[in-house]
């Protein structure tokens, strides 16, 4: 007979699979999750195993020299001027609207760039996501109507 494993995130099954490993996609950063892997000889379940982790943040690349360790704060907002046409944007969101403070601690430091890691589990950027020097010297990047900022 041969051997299947059930899956588990919590007590919801993602899949039963033959194989020997498995990859869990759709997790969230800053998430806890507890994984499970029941297995099944085709006649009944065994005992099952599970591990409990905490996904980390989403990493972003400042071309800056940052003490490691420290805690930081960027600043995200959508619509900023000039990221969409005047008028475009949506009722109140005109040079800026939804704008919150993120939390970030700087994990690595080398060459003059520096890995920052949210703290919170803000999905606005993707991970590696580069910031960019802008011409007042606050760095920066930009996705769509999406601005973050560091300085």
């Amino acid at each position: 007979m041969a051997i299947s494993y059930k899956i588990y995130n919590g007590t919801t099954l993602l899949a039963t699979v033959t194989a020997k490993s498995y990859t869990v996609t759709g997790l969230k950063p800053v998430t806890s999750y507890t994984l499970g892997v029941v297995p099944n000889n085709g006649l009944r379940d065994g005992t099952k195993a599970s591990v409990t982790f905490k996904t980390r943040g989403i990493q972003l690349v400042i071309p800056e020299t940052l003490t490691v360790g420290a805690a930081i704060s960027l600043r995200y907002q959508e619509y900023s001027l000039g990221l969409v046409a005047i008028g475009s944007e949506p009722s109140g969101m005109f040079g800026g609207g939804n704008q919150k403070t993120l939390a970030a601690t700087v994990i690595s430091s080398s060459g003059g760039s520096s890995v920052v890691e949210l703290t919170t589990s803000d999905t606005s950027f993707t991970d590696q996501t580069k910031l960019t020097k802008q011409s007042n010297g606050v760095y920066a990047a930009f996705s769509g109507y999406k601005a973050i900022y560091y300085g």
